[in-house]
């Protein structure tokens, strides 16, 4: 191995934190449990989660840390207080270091490229009951482009769906030739809510 070593930056300390922001979500997977999700709960208003915020700095802010705070749900992209709460967050408090954000891909383009101006990490999961293909790989395209490494990063989260085998051969070869990141992440199935799944999605990535 002749590779190298052009410099080495010490890892920041961080207070992280992973804030579930609510379990309302515009999907119901057939693999996601009720502990994970659902689609009745009212998600909370900006107020109630400055609240949070402000209880959580208070009790830790002494620890003279800068702050990770990954959030994940439910789907907090279906919040509409998120995009103002993360606003709040980078107004008002330097301490905040990084923020990173796991979403089913479902929200419009324009949504994530605002979300990406306040965040340093975006991961987006694939759902194959639900998704329409092309919409969400270029989706993917677009935001990979504006999340550039070493400073922000992106990521696809591949569900491990036994019906979509074939379709996830697919998604690794697309998301290969763009240069985007995956990983194939395994599913739990004995926490499923039923044994059949909608397809409501649509197959279409060869579109692209």
């Amino acid at each position: 191995m002749n590779e190298k070593i052009i410099s080495v930056t010490p890892i920041e300390d961080y207070f992280s934190i992973t804030w579930r922001l609510g379990l309302f979500c515009n999907y119901d997977c057939m693999y996601c449990s009720e502990e994970w999700h659902d689609t009745t709960s009212t998600p909370h208003d900006l107020e109630t989660l400055k609240t949070a915020w402000t209880n959580i700095y208070n009790k830790s802010k002494h620890l003279n840390l800068k702050y990770k705070i990954s959030f994940t749900g439910g789907e907090v992209t279906a919040n509409k207080s998120f995009l103002p709460f993360l606003k709040w967050l980078r107004d008002n408090f330097d301490c905040i270091g990084q923020i990173l954000v796991t979403s089913n891909g479902s929200a419009s383009l324009n949504y994530y490229l605002k979300l990406c101006k306040n965040i340093e990490c975006l991961s987006l999961s694939t759902h194959s009951e639900y998704m329409d293909e092309k919409e969400f790989f270029t989706k993917c395209k677009e935001l990979n482009k504006t999340m550039r490494r070493p400073i922000k990063s992106f990521h696809v989260n591949i569900m491990n769906e036994y019906w979509n085998e074939n379709r996830i051969i697919k998604y690794k070869e697309f998301l290969d030739k763009n240069k985007i990141t995956y990983s194939v992440n395994e599913i739990d199935y004995s926490l499923k809510i039923r044994n059949f799944t909608v397809n409501k999605g649509v197959i279409n990535i060869e579109q692209i």
